[in-house]
C-alpha cells in the first residue's frame, strides 16, 4: 500500500508525521506533499489534515485525484473542526471532500458529534503517538517539581499562552519548562527554562513531574498521552482517565499546588495509555482503517449532472485560480467563538500547517 500524506510536513511532530513514520515502520510506502518521493507513481490513498482554506488550489488536486480513482481519508484533529464551525468557506470545502466520498475520522467522539452538527458524518478514530508503548519504565521524578506545557508559536494562544504566562507569574516558586515556544522571552523569569522546538518530547516529559495542557478546543492531546506513558500526571481542559481536569487558572492553579504537596508517579494513568493508546494497536487501527478506503473501491469519482461539471472545471488549474475566500472577521464571530478567537488573532495572516500535539 501507498499512502500519500497531503496538508500537513513531515516534520517528526504534526500529526500526519506521527501516522506516516509508524505506517513506514509496518511496511507501508509514504510519501508527502512537494517531498522528493511526491512524484512516485498513483498513491492507493491520500491521507488529509488540513484547516482554514484560503482559496481552491487543494480541492482541485484532491478533485483530480478521486477522478483518477485514488480514495481520500480526512483525519481531524480538532482546530480544524473549529474552522469549519465558523469560516464559511472551510465549512464548503468540508462538504466538498465528503461529496468526494472521504472516509472521515476524528480523534475523539467529542469532534464526531461537532461534526455532525455541521453536516459532515465521522467516526472515531485512532489517536496515534510514535512515543506510546508498554516498554517504557518510568524515569525517576525530577528532585525539582517542574511543570511542563506545549506553547508553539503560531498558536501560542490557542494552546494557552495566557493562561500559561499568568501561572508563571503567580507560581514563581514553581519551575516550569516551555515546548515549542520560540517568541516569547521568558528570560526575566527565573522559574522558566524555554526548550524549543524538539522532535521527541520524552526527554522533556522526563524532566517533568506534571504536564499542563490548557489547550483551547478541549481535545485530549498527544503530549497528554505521552505524559501519561511516561508516568507522569497531566492536567487538561479535556476531561479524561486518569487526567487533572481544569476550565480555568484557578482550576490550573488548585491541580499544580495538589500535586506539589502529593508528589508521586501516575502508574494507572500509564497502564490506561499503553493499553488504549500504544503504538502497535493505534497503527493497526489507522491501517485497517486504509485497507478500508481500498475495500470500497478504487472507481474514478461517479458524478451527475452539474456538480460533475463543477468538479471538473476545478481539475483545470487556470478554472478559479485567482480566486481566494474570505477570512472571518473575529468581531463578526458569536460569542461563543472564544476559541475561534484567539486561533483566528494568531492565524488569520498566514494559514500553515503547525502541530497538532
Amino acid at each position: 500500500m501507498h499512502v500519500h500524506f497531503v496538508g500537513e510536513p513531515d516534520d517528526g511532530i504534526t500529526v500526519s508525521s506521527h501516522h506516516a513514520r509508524a505506517l513506514a515502520e509496518r511496511g507501508v510506502e509514504v510519501s508527502f506533499d512537494g517531498s522528493e518521493t511526491a512524484s512516485s507513481p498513483k498513491p492507493d490513498v491520500i491521507h488529509l489534515v488540513t484547516y482554514g482554506q484560503r482559496n481552491y488550489r487543494l480541492l482541485r488536486s484532491l478533485v483530480a485525484a478521486r477522478l483518477a480513482g485514488v480514495p481520500l481519508l480526512r483525519y481531524w484533529t480538532g482546530r480544524d473542526v473549529l474552522w469549519a464551525k465558523v469560516h464559511s468557506a472551510s465549512r464548503a470545502f468540508a462538504h466538498a471532500v465528503v461529496r468526494l466520498g472521504a472516509v472521515q475520522l476524528a480523534r475523539s467522539q467529542a469532534l464526531v458529534d461537532d461534526l455532525a452538527r455541521i453536516g459532515v458524518s465521522a467516526s472515531p478514530g485512532p489517536m496515534l503517538s510514535l512515543h506510546v508503548f508498554n516498554t517504557y519504565q518510568p524515569e525517576p521524578l525530577p528532585g525539582v517539581f517542574t511543570v511542563l506545557c506545549h506553547l508553539p508559536t503560531a498558536r501560542r494562544d490557542f494552546c494557552g499562552g495566557r493562561w500559561v504566562d499568568t501561572l508563571i507569574r503567580r507560581m514563581p516558586s514553581v519551575r516550569f519548562l516551555i515546548l515549542g515556544d520560540a517568541a516569547t522571552d521568558y528570560g526575566a523569569f527565573r522559574n522558566v527554562e524555554s526548550l524549543g522546538v524538539v522532535d521527541d518530547v520524552s526527554r522533556a516529559i522526563q524532566r517533568s513531574t506534571v504536564t499542563i495542557v490548557p489547550r483551547l478546543d478541549g481535545v485530549l492531546s498527544r503530549l497528554a498521552l505521552e505524559t501519561l506513558c511516561q508516568g507522569r500526571h497531566a492536567v487538561t481542559t479535556c476531561p479524561a482517565p486518569h487526567c487533572g481536569y481544569a476550565e480555568s487558572i484557578e482550576g490550573f492553579v488548585h491541580a499544580i499546588r495538589t500535586f506539589e504537596r502529593d508528589v508521586d508517579f501516575n502508574l494507572d494513568g500509564r497502564e490506561y495509555v499503553c493499553r488504549e493508546y500504544g503504538k502497535p494497536q493505534a497503527t493497526r487501527q489507522l491501517f485497517q482503517a486504509l485497507e478500508g478506503c481500498l475495500e470500497r473501491g478504487q472507481l474514478g469519482l461517479q458524478l451527475k449532472g452539474g456538480w460533475r461539471g463543477a468538479m471538473m472545471a476545478l481539475c483545470n488549474p487556470g478554472i478559479f485560480g485567482r480566486k481566494s475566500f474570505a477570512l472571518p472577521d473575529p468581531d463578526s464571530l458569536p460569542v461563543e467563538a472564544t476559541a475561534f478567537h484567539a486561533l483566528l488573532a494568531a492565524e488569520v495572516e498566514n494559514l500553515v500547517p503547525v502541530p497538532a500535539y
